[in-house]
């Protein structure tokens, strides 16, 4: 991006998304502490507490309710953690994007714990990639902002590598899609060039 090498992958960007979940809602007071493991099949990152909402409301998205407000806030200051109420639909989203299995949450109790199990295996009927040529086709504009609108209603917040990603289009191209949608005022932007974020105008 403008000479600049980006190695991060939405992968990546979900780690740490999950990670910082299970910081700002951990239970300080509680039993063990933050334990991320590593296994061959499946990263697992669990955390001491109890849900303050619904597991089915957390997955859906839009509810929040942050036992730690404070360290939510100090990592929304550094980029890391999406807005309240949409990191584990986000987490959900890319996974099923990657044609990973999707994850599981469960509860445990006595003590209180929260788990998100992370698969790392592929699905058995996990999609094709996208090759390369592929990446060529030129695909109508409508459809690829149609596609934007539905991901980011999702995932309120986005970079363009992982908008890219998700249209099977060049960095470029996705970037001239993303200047258009701004400019017809359907986006917004958020920080520098470097590490720009798009969101749906209010």
């Amino acid at each position: 991006d403008g000479g600049d090498r980006i190695d991060d992958t939405p992968i990546h960007e979900v780690l740490r998304e999950a990670l910082a979940n299970a910081l700002i809602n951990s239970d300080y007071y509680g039993n063990c502490g933050v334990v991320v493991k590593k296994e061959i099949d499946r990263i697992e990152i669990s955390n001491p507490g109890s849900f303050r909402i619904n597991i089915e409301d957390a997955k859906s998205g839009g509810v929040s309710d942050p036992r730690n407000a404070t360290i939510m806030k100090m990592f929304n200051l550094i980029n890391i953690g999406e807005r309240a109420g949409s990191g584990i639909p986000k987490i959900y989203f890319t996974w099923e994007k990657q044609g990973l299995e999707m994850p599981e949450i469960s509860e445990n109790f006595n003590p209180d714990r929260i788990i998100l199990s992370l698969k790392i295996s592929k699905t058995a009927d996990k999609k094709t990639p996208i090759k390369t040529a592929d990446k060529k086709t030129p695909i109508r504009t409508a459809n690829n902002i149609e596609m934007i609108i539905e991901y980011l209603t999702a995932n309120p917040v986005a970079k363009a590598a992982e908008i890219s990603e998700l249209l099977g289009l060049s960095d470029r191209r996705t970037r001239e899609l993303l200047k258009k949608m701004v400019d017809d005022e359907l986006l917004e932007t958020n920080g520098s060039k470097k590490n720009r974020t798009y969101s749906l105008r209010r």
